[in-house]
C-alpha cells in the first residue's frame, strides 16, 4: 500500500454496505425511490411547494453537511512535513531563477537581433 492510500475506517464500509443491502431491497421499487433509499436525492412531491421557513432549514441542513463531509475529507489529507515543504520550496525558488535568466538571456538576444536588422 503506498503512502498516501490509507484504509477506510469501517464504520464507511458499513455504510456502503448498508445502502447496498437498501438498493438491492428495493429492486422492484421505481428508480425515484432506488435513489432516494441509496441517499443520493429526497422524494419531493410535484404540485406541493415548500415554505420560506422550510426553505431556509433545508439550506441550513445542506450547508451543515456540507461542512461535516469538508471536515471528514481533511482528516483524510496527508500534509508535507516542514523539511518537504522547505525542501520544495527551495527547488521552486532555483527552478524560477534558472528560468528567469533563460528567460533575460533569451530577451536580450532577440533585442539585438532585432536592432541589427532595424539599423
Amino acid at each position: 500500500m503506498s503512502r498516501l492510500q490509507k484504509k477506510k475506517p469501517a464504520i464507511e464500509k458499513k455504510k456502503k454496505k448498508e445502502a447496498n443491502k437498501s438498493v438491492t431491497a428495493n429492486e422492484n421499487v421505481s428508480p425515484v425511490r432506488q435513489t432516494a433509499a441509496s441517499g443520493l436525492s429526497k422524494i419531493k412531491p410535484e404540485n406541493q411547494t415548500m415554505a420560506s421557513k422550510d426553505k431556509k432549514e433545508n439550506f441550513v441542513f445542506t450547508a451543515t453537511e456540507f461542512l461535516r463531509e469538508v471536515k471528514v475529507e481533511l482528516k483524510k489529507v496527508t500534509w508535507p512535513t516542514r523539511k518537504q515543504t522547505t525542501g520544495t520550496t527551495i527547488v521552486v525558488i532555483i527552478f524560477v531563477f534558472i528560468l528567469a535568466v533563460f528567460l533575460g538571456i533569451f530577451d536580450y538576444s532577440l533585442s539585438k537581433l532585432v536592432q541589427v536588422v532595424l539599423t
